[in-house]
């Protein structure tokens, strides 16, 4: 038996015969998006210079960009407290390892939650089967909450803390949330759905309370990109470019503000619902690990 042949029972054994099939008709189905949109815009990340530029297009509109250097050895020893399992985004040799710890870790200092009573209500939006909640409970014993569109899986099934819902429209009372956070998931919010959580956020916050969106992904102008199976589907907003990437799947549009359109569409309707911003910019990320692409944070408080 040939190793080739050997790989492929293993991992027939691994995922079943049901899943392999699945994820072979996907990898058949990504070989054939490349070639047909083969000459499509791709999207590329801001690069270093044009992050500045965006920073200035933001100044230009008198909005103020407040620098950010979190302690890197408290990052370091969050790390090392292990609030995460070698199981999370694929473990600790993951690419975005770094980053996905990086995120939580900020949110959770900007919120403070090291220092909230059991009562206080945190909730984790767009979570995705996270085990943030659960470990917050745990190390905090603070009232933490996990909502997402996705169906809970089996691990948090039992636990009513997770549940199945929509962040524009959740079950929390008025003025009943000390804090809230996304990591890397606001840009998700395609359609009015952005705004939406905006108005969300405006409700179930206490007074006083905040959300942190990070990151807060913007561009020289404004775009998006789907992947491969979305793409020129209609999920991006009418006015802004659309990109496909080839490298990901199941995601029908990733929003990236310009200056002008965050300040419109994000920023005008929090202060009109009588809530305070701050726009943060991450400034040591090369000092704190590999791998870091977060630079854009939006504070929101009430």
């Amino acid at each position: 038996m040939n190793h080739n042949f050997k790989n492929i029972i293993n991992k027939i054994k691994k995922k079943g015969l049901l899943g392999s099939l699945i994820i072979a008709k996907k990898k058949i189905e990504l070989s054939i998006y490349k070639w047909y949109y083969r000459n499509s815009p791709k999207f590329e990340d801001p690069t270093s210079s044009e992050l500045l530029q965006i920073e200035n297009d933001l100044t230009k509109i008198s909005i103020n960009i407040h620098d950010y250097d979190p302690p890197i050895d408290q990052f370091h020893k969050f790390k090392k407290d292990k609030w995460f399992s070698d199981e999370y985004v694929g473990g600790p040799t993951a690419e975005v390892w770094n980053e996905k710890l990086l995120e939580h870790w900020i949110a959770s200092k900007l919120l403070g939650l090291e220092n909230w009573s059991p009562n206080d209500i945190y909730v984790d939006i767009a979570a995705c089967n996270s085990p943030w909640a659960k470990v917050l409970r745990e190390r905090y014993s603070i009232s933490a909450h996990a909502i997402d569109l996705a169906p809970v899986n089996k691990e948090y099934s039992e636990l009513q803390y997770y549940r199945r819902e929509d962040a524009t429209k959740t079950k929390f009372a008025d003025n009943s949330v000390r804090g809230a956070s996304l990591q890397c998931a606001y840009e998700m919010f395609n359609g009015d759905n952005d705004l939406l959580l905006i108005d969300e956020l405006a409700r179930i916050l206490i007074p006083g309370g905040k959300a942190i969106i990070l990151p807060l992904y913007m561009h020289t102008h404004y775009c998006s990109y789907s992947s491969a199976e979305f793409f020129r589907k209609g999920y991006q907003d009418v006015d802004a470019k659309e990109y496909i990437r080839m490298d990901c799947a199941d995601i029908p549009s990733s929003r990236k503000y310009d200056a002008t359109r965050l300040k419109y569409r994000i920023l005008d309707r929090i202060e009109k619902l009588g809530c305070n911003y701050r726009i943060l910019a991450l400034r040591n990320k090369e000092k704190i690990e590999t791998g870091i692409y977060c630079h854009f944070i939006l504070e929101i408080q009430k």
